[in-house]
């Protein structure tokens, strides 16, 4: 996996993995060109975590062949997981925050977040083109229960129908 980010100044640097804070050494980038890979680029450090309130402008997903300017989006980036089964779970709407990569079912998702507690999941990715998952807002697969369908990038809770913070497990169907 690989790009390449680029200053105003014309300098640049290769990255091969994510990156939580791509201003610490003091760079500016504005460009990214992706060779490899699939890249969620965000405003702030630390994959926008903390930065509530951050929308839909404050994170950019890059694919290969991409070569475009990054200014608003140039704090932190993440690269998403090779895999292509399962299901990827966001602490932040918008892909942000604390996440993790699940292959099979999950029946109890809080010991992966932060918090411990059901106030971790509010965005996420299928990855899987031809799987489903059935979410529930409770450990053990109990509670409210909707489905995300495979191949999937759901955002928000929105576009997941499902409440903020509420899921805490799920089960490949």
């Amino acid at each position: 996996m690989s790009i390449k980010l680029y200053s105003s100044q014309g300098l640049s640097q290769e990255f091969a993995d994510s990156n939580k804070n791509l201003k610490g050494d003091g760079a500016e980038f504005t460009r990214a060109v992706v060779t490899s890979g699939t890249w969620i680029l965000y405003t702030h450090a630390n994959y926008n975590d903390n930065e509530f309130g951050a929308g839909p402008s404050n994170h950019k997903v890059l694919q290969p062949g991409a070569d475009v300017n990054i200014s608003c989006v140039n704090g932190s980036m993440y690269l998403l997981e090779d895999q292509v089964e399962g299901i990827i779970l966001f602490e932040h709407s918008n892909y942000g925050g604390e996440r993790k990569w699940f292959e099979e079912s999950c029946s109890d998702v809080n010991p992966y977040f932060p918090s411990g507690t059901a106030g971790g999941v509010s965005s996420d990715i299928v990855l899987s083109e031809n799987q489903n998952f059935a979410i529930f807002t409770k450990p053990n697969y109990q509670g409210l229960q909707q489905q995300l369908d495979g191949g999937k990038w759901c955002v928000n809770p929105g576009a997941m129908s499902f409440p903020n913070d509420r899921l805490q497990s799920f089960r490949k169907k």
